[in-house]
């Protein structure tokens, strides 16, 4: 029932004057004061007047409440009310009065309308919470001196005073603690505890006198503030920008349920750096279709003033991103499809997974599911996928043990104290590497480490089977019927030797696809590498190259199947691996993107296709006209800006040891040709593309960087040269967008779950304008702690190391691609 400060009787409220806030004014009584008899019954009497039909309440002594005392607790049939004492020995004509169900009011108007507080430890009214806040701030010295028991009179203690009041950075200690909540992955609202706001007045009064304690707004406010004050400077980096600025988005789930897509975008700066920031992270909460994405993407980039700059596009292969190009072409005035690159990292996902399973891969994807996590329906969907599926339930049944677990660590340390060799006898047990559904990174993961435990998995199984034989048997020394042995036990389950030869083959052949993808999962950035040499990862120029080394692999181990168990099943699985491989090759004639990036490298040119095509010359036609309409068309004819020149050295040119198999192909196959003969000089009228490509120098096969090539090119080739930096700086993957995910994912934990979409989008496009040095400095909440522990830590790895760190990583990325794909 609502309260009301009207009289029963007088239908008009009467205002109440506001308490004086002034620190001077004495602090009124705590308790009520006693009052003569003779005057009680008179004003018993004020109180039947206002209150006809009432009654004193027979329930007057079961009131816990501070405010009691101090009102009259009357009642009328089922109604119970508040009356105000003092009003009514003041003759107030509307004495405060209220339902017993709203004693809160009661707080309120003995506070606002008489002074009295509420005693030390009881509930404070609102009113009386408000007017000590605002005290707090308007007597903020007094209550450090307060605090402190500092004397101000004694000039001594007064300059104490003055110190601490000046000395207390307000932004600082927000940093700090806004670091604190980053750092340990606390909620956000942690700093709302009062328990915790306590513990920083007594520390230091001037956290509540500067209101420099945080909120759960604090977040959001911060965010928006930062974003509007930088991201004019980033509008201005961009346009600025002598090139294309070419963009790669994907989505991606957070922890919390927010739809999100990534939006990064590459550019060379005005010293011809290569660059990279996210520009988005919107929320996309409605059907993800082409039309959405598009209306999403083309928001972002209008946004940042960029509609005319806007070159390729590196996407994965969603049948979506088909008709989101196809808008986002109309509106900018290209052909969609010329525009977009595939993700090649997708592409060799869905290769991998037709080796592992088949062509049935999708439909045993969605079958898994359907089903709930170790169950028997799922164990023997498992079972029928062959060697890698009877390997995935052996590793989820000892992982699922610790009783196995600790048995499979048990049968490693016996075998180490047995060893002669003293390096072995100080190895540490390792556990099995349980896979991720069908994710193919962590297939291929799984089967190494169990190929690395062969002899002990097997003689653990032999254990654990004996031992589950000794525990069911009867007085007769005979298994029990009843006893159904584990599945791990069973014959049927167990991998034979041929199985473990067909995990041989699949961790060498994945092999080749791991060692792929780590080349071109970088941002192309050139970087000084471990041991000194420069180099880039992630390069345009190597896709041509990835296919062309992965379909020769495939074609090397269908040869071979017959040396292999079960061969009919090996050739239909590589064959189907191939054909995927091959339908995505064929793919790339649909833009210049590939073609261009590889024939203007100096290192490879056209004499790359004219030797690896050999067989197939109307491919090499084609490829030559599509780049040469480009230069034509597009190019050729283009305005040039003034360009400044710099005394910039180029980088070094380190060679590097080529360990990756990919990395020796990707160097047997750069062509060394004689260099040109006679004068070389470029006459005005000709054709820039035409001069370069029958033109060599002798130390073009040894280019290691080609942007650095195009750069001190540019006064010879002035066109040319900026259609080369345009192609050879698109990515040939949207690993930037994962790693964008990667970070997001550690930002938004459990703790976090109502982090708004906005919030996690506006902090991470923060977040990498900072990692880019377009902006200076930012609040530590946009910077992942993880994420700079992580980059320390990698500067000091090994090689070894840095692999290990990339492999994790990769498995996420096709992780993320795996959960995007299953959106509607």
């Amino acid at each position: 029932m609502a309260s009301s400060d009207s009289c029963l009787i007088t239908p008009h409220p009467t205002p109440s004057p506001t308490p004086s806030l002034s620190p001077s004014n004495p602090t009124p009584l705590l308790r009520p004061t006693e009052t003569p008899p003779e005057d009680e019954d008179n004003h018993e009497a004020t109180l039947r007047y206002h209150f006809r039909g009432w009654a004193l309440s027979e329930r007057s002594r079961e009131t816990a409440s501070w405010a009691w005392p101090f009102g009259y607790d009357i009642q009328k049939d089922e109604q119970r009310r508040w009356v105000c004492r003092a009003c009514i020995r003041k003759r107030n004509p509307c004495p405060g009065n209220f339902d017993s169900d709203g004693i809160q009011n009661a707080y309120n108007h003995l506070f606002s309308e008489h002074g009295i507080r509420a005693p030390f430890s009881k509930t404070k009214g609102t009113a009386e919470k408000k007017a000590d806040s605002l005290s707090v701030k308007a007597t903020g010295q007094k209550s450090i001196v307060e605090a402190l028991k500092l004397d101000l009179h004694n000039p001594r203690e007064q300059a104490i005073a003055n110190s601490v009041i000046k000395r207390f950075d307000r932004d600082h200690f927000q940093r700090l603690l806004m670091n604190w909540i980053v750092a340990r992955n606390h909620s956000f609202s942690i700093a709302e505890e009062n328990e915790l706001r306590e513990i920083f007045d007594y520390l230091n009064p001037s956290v509540s006198v500067r209101d420099a304690n945080l909120t759960h707004t604090t977040i959001k406010e911060k965010a928006t503030s930062a974003f509007k004050q930088h991201k004019q400077k980033v509008v201005e980096v961009l346009r600025k920008a002598p090139g294309l600025i070419h963009i790669s988005f994907d989505g991606w789930r957070s922890g919390n349920r927010h739809a999100l897509y990534g939006v990064c975008c590459f550019f060379r700066d005005e010293n011809n750096k290569p660059g990279k920031v996210t520009i988005g992270v919107p929320e996309l909460s409605v059907s993800h279709t082409g039309t959405n994405i598009a209306a999403e993407i083309l928001d972002v980039i209008e946004a940042y003033q960029i509609q005319d700059k806007i070159g390729y596009f590196t996407l994965d292969n969603a049948e979506n991103n088909d008709t989101a190009m196809e808008i986002i072409g109309g509106e900018l005035g290209f052909v969609g499809k010329t525009r977009r690159g595939r993700c090649f990292g997708h592409t060799l996902n869905l290769s991998a997974k037709s080796i592992l399973f088949g062509h049935k891969a999708d439909a045993f994807e969605r079958q898994l599911s359907g089903q709930a996590p170790l169950s028997e329906a799922e164990h023997l969907l498992w079972q029928k996928s062959g060697p890698v599926g009877k390997l995935h339930n052996v590793v989820v049944f000892i992982h699922r043990s610790d009783k196995l677990t600790d048995l499979l660590r048990e049968l490693q340390r016996t075998a180490f104290d047995q060893s002669p060799d003293p390096k072995v006898r100080t190895k540490k047990p390792l556990d099995v590497v349980l896979d991720n559904d069908t994710r193919w990174l962590s297939q291929l993961y799984m089967i190494r480490r169990a190929l690395q435990l062969r002899d002990h998995i097997e003689l653990l199984i032999a254990r654990y089977r004996v031992e589950f034989e000794q525990q069911h048997k009867t007085k007769r020394r005979t298994t029990k019927k009843s006893a159904k042995l584990p599945y791990i036990c069973e014959p049927e389950h167990q991998l034979s030797d041929k199985d473990w030869e067909v995990l041989e083959i699949f961790s060498q052949l994945l092999g080749y696809y791991e060692c792929t993808i780590k080349m071109l999962e970088g941002d192309g950035q050139i970087r000084k590498r471990k041991r000194g040499w420069m180099g880039s990862y992630g390069n345009i120029w190597d896709v041509i190259q990835g296919f062309e080394f992965l379909l020769d692999k495939l074609e090397d181990y269908k040869a071979m199947a017959e040396r292999f168990p079960d061969p009919e099943h090996f050739r239909i699985n590589i064959n189907l691996g191939w054909q995927k491989l091959d339908k995505y090759y064929q793919l790339l004639s649909e833009t210049p993107i590939y073609y261009a990036g590889l024939a203007l490298h100096p290192a490879y040119r056209w004499k790359w296709f004219d030797r690896k095509w050999a067989g197939n010359p109307e491919w090499i036609r084609q490829a030559k006209r599509i780049v040469h309409d480009v230069w034509h068309y597009e190019y050729r004819e283009t305005r040039l800006p003034r360009m400044a020149v710099n005394d910039e050295k180029p980088a070094p040119k380190r060679r590097k040891a080529y360990s990756n198999p990919f990395q020796e192909y990707l160097e047997e196959n750069r062509c060394a040709a004689p260099a040109t003969q006679g004068d070389d000089s470029l006459e005005p009228v000709e054709d820039e593309y035409q001069h370069w490509i029958s033109n060599h120098e002798s130390g073009d096969a040894q280019v290691r960087d080609p942007l650095a090539y195009w750069h001190e090119k540019r006064f010879k080739y002035p066109r040319l040269s900026r259609m080369a930096l345009d192609f050879l700086t698109i990515q040939p993957m949207s690993a930037e967008c994962e790693r964008l995910f990667s970070a997001a994912g550690r930002m938004v934990t459990p703790l976090r779950s109502r982090l708004e979409a906005q919030v996690i989008g506006t902090s991470k496009v923060l977040r990498s304008w900072l990692r880019a040095g377009i902006i200076r400095d930012l609040d530590p909440f946009f910077v992942s702690v993880a994420e700079e522990k992580d980059d320390l830590k990698m500067a000091h790895m090994t090689d070894d190391e840095l692999q290990e760190w990339a492999t994790a990583w990769l498995e996420n990325v096709v992780e993320c691609h795996q959960e995007e794909s299953s959106w509607e």
